[in-house]
């Protein structure tokens, strides 16, 4: 396999292991804090209205999801990539934080956790590389 389809298969592969990870845990978190009956997900007005109230502990597994998947993205990014593990999964952390801040700007969010999750993603993706190679990986 080329550098480049390897580079690049590195980086879609480790955003598919994010977004698994970060669906599978925002399950749990509706599970544990369940949607009202009858809420329309399509409706923006009413989802905002919704998203307002839920209480602290649903958000915090929220942000638990973007950790688990941001650091998942990097180990999957160092674990395909034979080279540039950190600069991939760098790249894995910005498409990340890129698609945090589409969902900020779509759905109202509490300030602290806008900040907490804008913080999260490129470091943890950092962490993932460092989980598989090593201090040293680069």
């Amino acid at each position: 396999m080329g550098r480049w389809v390897r580079r690049v298969s590195a980086v879609a592969a480790g955003l598919f292991v994010a977004v698994l990870i970060i669906m599978a845990v925002q399950a749990l978190s509706g599970l544990l804090y369940p949607a009202p009956p009858g809420l329309d997900l399509t409706d923006r007005e009413a989802f905002a209205a919704y998203a307002r109230q839920l209480p602290i502990g649903a958000l915090l597994i929220v942000e638990l999801s973007y950790l688990l998947g941001s650091l998942a993205a990097g180990a999957t990014v160092a674990w395909v990539a034979r080279d540039s593990h950190t600069r991939l999964a760098m790249a894995a952390g910005v498409v990340l934080t890129l698609a945090g801040f589409t969902n900020l700007a779509a759905i109202p969010h509490p300030v602290w956790f806008a900040v907490l999750t804008t913080v999260t993603y490129i470091p943890c993706a950092w962490l993932g590389v460092r989980v598989v190679r090593g201090r040293h990986a680069g």
